[in-house]
């Protein structure tokens, strides 16, 4: 019962080919095809409580399964070697992804598999879960406001938006160095908390995979912010500012995710 359980959570905490129906979910995607723009379900809401829902649910299925479990039976620690190649795969992925779902939900799929780690390593993965997937939801939102305005958010297509939109480019560029997990960021401390917990169990299991994938990570983060925020801005499009009101917003939520990113460091650390 122990790994049909584990494997019911590869849903929710991605586990690659299991990782496809979250991915289809964040990326808009329904069995007829991609759902239209306007649709509710392809909304920043939905997909932010996707990204915090899903999690929850992996690793409530987790802790029944370690219940069940006996002792020596290395379905925890096979997870672990699972989870840390399906975070390398979608990190690689994640450097040729243009389309800002496509890149959200690779990233996604990346960061949160990392949890397994904690869970073959014997580290509580509640905290890192938290914060890795929190990390990603300023960015869910700004893609939306690109959406939005350009009817895509896809990079290539509007680059130089820092002349163009400096307070949506200044947010933007904040929100893409949380979700990759720059220092100071939640998930940041998230990664602290599952190397620096889990090394003693097993070096290479546990530094390996996350130090490749946070590797990637920021290497596809500024192949991101090359492709949109900087560069030489098109004539031919017409530009709209976030309102003062909208920045303050969206600028109050990354400066409380900051804060919450200290907070993880004081519990998990």
């Amino acid at each position: 019962m122990a790994p049909i359980l584990l494997l019911m959570a590869g849903l929710f905490l991605p586990l690659y080919p299991l990782s496809a129906l979250p991915n289809a979910l964040i990326q808009g995607q329904a069995r007829g095809g991609a759902l239209p723009v306007g649709d509710w379900r392809r909304g920043p809401a939905v997909k932010a409580a996707m990204i915090l829902v899903f999690p929850l649910i992996g690793l409530g299925l987790i802790a029944l399964a370690m219940e069940q479990a006996s002792e020596g039976d290395g379905w925890a620690t096979l997870f672990a070697i699972w989870g840390g190649l399906t975070s390398v795969l979608y990190a690689f992925r994640l450097l040729s992804a243009k389309d800002g779902e496509i890149w959200i939900s690779h990233l996604y799929s990346s960061a949160l598999a990392l949890v397994w780690i904690g869970v073959g390593s014997g580290v509580s993965p509640l905290l890192p879960a938290i914060g890795l997937s929190v990390s990603l939801i300023p960015l869910i939102f700004l893609l939306d406001h690109l959406t939005q305005r350009f009817g895509i958010a896809r990079s290539g297509l509007y680059p130089g938006l820092c002349c163009r939109l400096p307070w949506l480019a200044h947010l933007f560029v904040l929100a893409v160095l949380s979700a990759i997990a720059v220092p100071f960021s939640p998930s940041f401390f998230a990664l602290a908390a599952l190397a620096f917990g889990g090394v003693a169990a097993d070096t290479v299991v546990v530094l390996l995979p996350i130090c490749l994938s946070w590797l990637l990570w920021t290497w596809a983060g500024v192949n991101l912010l090359s492709g949109i925020v900087w560069g030489v801005p098109r004539e031919d499009l017409s530009y709209r500012d976030l309102e003062p009101r909208q920045a303050l917003g969206l600028g109050g939520g990354l400066i409380a995710l900051g804060l919450f990113g200290i907070l993880l460091v004081e519990v998990a650390l």
